[in-house]
């Protein structure tokens, strides 16, 4: 046979099997003797003797499907890998963040991580109503301050007001009531809407500068951080949207609606669904770490702090660690152990708990239930229940510091500034307390329930009551 035969070179691209010794076998198809893979061997690796026989069809089989299997895993194990299509094709193009200056609260919980606490104040509040507006028929939109301006939803519409005189500066005409709180990030003001629009809308004058449509109502606040504006809507899935553009960068599906605004902390995010799950994402691609199960219904929003998610479910408050990480197929393991232990099976102990767990509180009331956010510092939690009584709690391990009982229901979080923690009944009483007693400093009547949180800016709350009037207490 010719040398150029024997190296696939001649016009039937013939060679001889370098591991059988068989000729005239077509180059790159299996050889008819030995079943190995013709290639065309360099002249110059003719020096080194070789008489492996490894890459046949079957060895490529296996290695491929190794490799497949190797990709799903990776694919599929979100709470490990990042997902890289997202990184790299999904950027924000601004560095946008709702973060609350001095002299403002610039999103529903304050802060990024809806802490609902500001160490430091130059002047504590007296107490002393400043001005009070009426704004129409009431909705559960709570206000944000920046620049002066105090900016809410209201009945029908979006209000710009004088934060020194509740002067109506702009309003905009919406589609029905608004019951999501803005987001002031630059100078947008992100809303979302019961008509399943989430907005960007221009600060000074409300026009729209984008829109983007979900499958649900929005009522729960934008979190708007690093450029990207997360929130939740009530057909089930958390949304990450370019602050600039209203792009879509993800989208992640929930158990059920998510009615409360979430909170972003050290590149993860937190949300919690009304079928009481809590769920901790990856905030830049959405992928899931954690899904906390507590089986009991809940519309309030998480807050983060001390290396801890707080989030109330069924009248009781959690206390889950905010970097914990779910095994996938955690949970089906646990439920085929606990049923080998409920069958008292030999040797078998009984099972964990949820991963991330680190305690529970409940009212001692059986009737009472804490069903409002709670403020988070870095010694206690607070919140109210629906029997009145204020609890302040050991921000790490849950244990009772004091509490002190309201005249009647509470429903919005607190507000804890400096040295003092600030929250409403809905039978009107606006209280200030000393955090670190449960003392009566002073507290004001409103003359109508409150029902939402107050939040602080320039010197003085803003307190919404469900007459339809908004406070303002210095």
């Amino acid at each position: 046979m010719s040398d150029a035969a024997s190296h696939g070179t001649g016009p039937e691209s013939t060679v001889t099997c370098r591991w059988c010794g068989a000729e005239n076998q077509i180059l790159g198809e299996s050889c008819q003797r030995c079943d190995r893979f013709t290639v065309r061997r360099p002249r110059w690796a003719d020096i080194i003797p070789s008489n492996q026989k490894w890459l046949t069809k079957r060895r490529v089989l296996r290695i491929a499907i190794a490799l497949i299997l190797l990709v799903a895993l990776v694919w599929f194990n979100y709470p490990f890998v990042p997902n890289p299509m997202i990184l790299l094709f999904k950027k924000p193009t601004t560095n946008l963040a709702s973060s609350t200056l001095p002299g403002q609260w610039s999103t529903a919980g304050r802060d990024q991580q809806s802490s609902r606490y500001l160490p430091q104040v130059p002047d504590e509040p007296r107490g002393q109503v400043s001005w009070s507006r009426f704004l129409g028929i009431n909705t559960r939109s709570t206000p944000t301050v920046a620049d002066g301006v105090v900016y809410l939803g209201a009945h029908f519409k979006v209000l710009a007001l004088d934060a020194e005189t509740g002067t109506v500066i702009w309003e905009q005409a919406t589609k029905g009531p608004v019951h999501s709180s803005p987001a002031v990030a630059g100078d947008t003001l992100f809303l979302g809407f019961m008509d399943h629009r989430m907005l960007a809308l221009e600060q000074n004058t409300g026009t729209v500068r984008w829109q983007f449509e979900t499958g649900g109502a929005i009522t729960g606040s934008a979190n708007v951080t690093n450029g990207i504006v997360y929130f939740g809507s009530w057909d089930n899935f958390i949304y990450a949207l370019d602050a600039a553009t209203g792009e879509l960068i993800w989208k992640t599906r929930t158990v059920g609606e998510i009615r409360s605004a979430v909170a972003v902390h050290e590149g993860a995010l937190f949300a919690s669904d009304n079928e009481g799950n809590l769920y901790i994402l990856n905030a830049r691609t959405g992928q899931k770490r954690m899904r906390f199960r507590t089986g009991k219904p809940n519309a309030a929003s998480p807050a983060v702090g001390n290396g801890l998610a707080y989030f109330p479910s069924g009248g009781k408050v959690y206390g889950i660690d905010a970097g914990v990480r779910e095994i996938p197929g955690e949970l089906q393991f646990k439920k085929i152990w606990a049923q080998f232990w409920l069958w008292q099976v030999p040797g078998i102990p009984k099972p964990s708990g949820q991963r991330g767990a680190r305690w529970r509180f409940s009212p001692k009331d059986t009737k009472a239930g804490i069903i409002s956010s709670p403020a988070v510092t870095a010694e206690a939690w607070y919140a109210g229940d629906t029997q009145g009584l204020f609890y302040a709690r050991d921000a790490i391990d849950g244990t009772e510091l004091w509490s002190f009982q309201a005249d009647v229901t509470i429903l919005g979080s607190p507000v804890v500034l400096g040295n003092r923690v600030y929250f409403g009944d809905m039978g009107g009483e606006f209280y200030s307390l000393d955090r670190n007693t449960g003392q009566v400093i002073w507290q004001v009547s409103l003359g109508a329930p409150i029902a939402v949180s107050p939040v602080f800016a320039q010197g003085r709350f803003f307190v919404r009551t469900t007459d339809g009037r908004l406070h303002a207490i210095e």
